[in-house]
């Protein structure tokens, strides 16, 4: 007897990829429809939530066992690849497309981050196991729905809901916290529920048994999410943001930043922009060492968060000045920050000014000092520091001239700054 939490059995999905010639020859090769095979996960979640595409990710779950599998795919003349053989994964490549095929599993046994399984062939059994109702469902080969945990009316509301019971799941794998937030980020319309959200707290320890590597790929992906601030300000009211990351007290810094961007209309969502409003400059070295991240990566975190910065009250030559040293990007980057952070600058400033420096740093173009080393030995100053003494003390000047100067007038400035020196022609 189906719980009614099912769907009705006349309920149908027809996304984009279900006719795909490759998809077919894996459902032909596993025995469908005498194999009961079918869709499993998130291509299934976002065909439901619209958000499929011809080349969506497809996961098959069936209940024949990975050997079973294995020896359909190679009768079919298809490569079967044993990427996750211990948990009953093997991976059908066809024709340069590849499809994750799952024995239907049960738990034995759980640590809080890997599971023993057995094999079963009951759908409702593999389905209890999964994390959240939205990714529980499963679409037979022609496109009938299977839906156990009330996955469909979460998924078209936006809620994020465990499979049963939110303590029980997360101590299985404390992945799941991080994935609930991740998740919350990109598909929830909805608040986590108060019980949830208290499960997730309670049980936030658990994250120091994760890998740094696991904690900033979940990161990553929260924090690239179109509009990550709920999601994070939920994680930071449950203690679970503060157990993996230093926090800034500024709790809206995220939420201003979002707007700036949308305020640009910028299409980068820099994760690390994010995660550089979210942390103190200081703590940015210990960031990038907890989350390992690679050494762009961490390059990058730390000149974000670095010096000079530039806010519509900048003088023009110190924005002048920190283009020419820094760049355009970064220092649009470190704007934007600013922006964020303007509460801390004193009176906020106007959008219109800020959206101004943008503009302004947006359109400025870098103008070289025309001339360089060879030129100051050739005027007679004697080769080491004094010369990179001299080249910083004309690159001031270029940049206070408003960067208008000729050759002829930068030759006849060094020749004037070497005379002062005592530097004979």
């Amino acid at each position: 007897m189906k719980s009614p939490a099912d769907m009705p059995e006349s309920t149908r999905l027809d996304p984009i990829w279900r006719r795909d010639p490759k998809l077919v020859r894996v459902y032909d090769a596993l025995g469908a429809p005498r194999v009961d095979v079918r869709t499993v996960g998130g291509c299934v979640r976002d065909a439901i939530m619209g958000r499929d595409t011809a080349d969506s990710e497809i996961d098959i779950g069936t209940p024949e066992t990975p050997d079973e599998v294995a020896k359909r795919l190679q009768d079919a003349g298809l490569r079967a690849i044993p990427t996750g053989i211990d948990h009953g994964t093997i991976t059908a490549l066809v024709d340069g497309r590849t499809f994750e095929i799952t024995s239907l599993r049960r738990d034995t046994a759980c640590d809080g981050r890997h599971a023993a399984v057995a094999f079963t062939t009951d759908w409702r059994e593999d389905a209890g196991r999964r994390d959240f109702t939205f990714n529980a469902m499963s679409m037979t080969p022609d496109g009938l729905l299977h839906d156990y945990h009330g996955g469909v009316t979460d998924a078209r509301t936006g809620r994020v809901r465990f499979v049963g019971e939110p303590a029980d799941r997360i101590q299985e794998d404390y992945l799941r916290i991080l994935r609930l937030f991740r998740f919350a980020a990109l598909y929830g319309r909805a608040p986590i529920d108060a019980a949830t959200l208290a499960a997730a707290g309670a049980h936030k320890e658990g994250l120091a048994r994760l890998s740094a590597e696991r904690v900033q790929t979940e990161m990553a992906k929260l924090l690239g999410a179109p509009d990550p601030n709920g999601a994070i300000k939920q994680m930071r009211e449950s203690g679970v943001l503060a157990a993996i990351l230093p926090l800034r007290d500024d709790v809206q810094a995220l939420r201003n930043l979002i707007d700036a961007e949308r305020g640009i209309e910028l299409e980068d969502r820099s994760w690390l922009r994010r995660l550089a409003v979210l942390i103190p400059a200081a703590a940015a070295g210990d960031v990038a060492d907890r989350l390992k991240l690679s050494n762009a990566d961490k390059g990058a975190l730390a000149a974000l968060v670095g010096s000079p910065t530039v806010t519509p009250r900048t003088p023009s030559v110190d924005i002048d000045a920190a283009l020419y040293g820094h760049g355009t990007i970064l220092m649009r980057e470190r704007a934007l920050l600013a922006w964020a952070a303007q509460p801390s600058l004193g009176t906020p400033l106007s959008q219109s000014a800020w959206l101004a420096l943008i503009a302004r740093i947006g359109l400025w173009t870098h103008r070289p000092l025309p001339l360089g080393g060879e030129d100051v030995l050739k005027a007679g100053v004697v080769p080491g520091p004094e010369v990179g003494r001299m080249l910083k003390g004309l690159t001031e000047w270029w940049i206070l001239g408003g960067f208008a100067a000729s050759r002829a007038e930068a030759l006849a400035e060094l020749a004037r700054r070497a005379a002062l020196n005592g530097v004979r022609p």
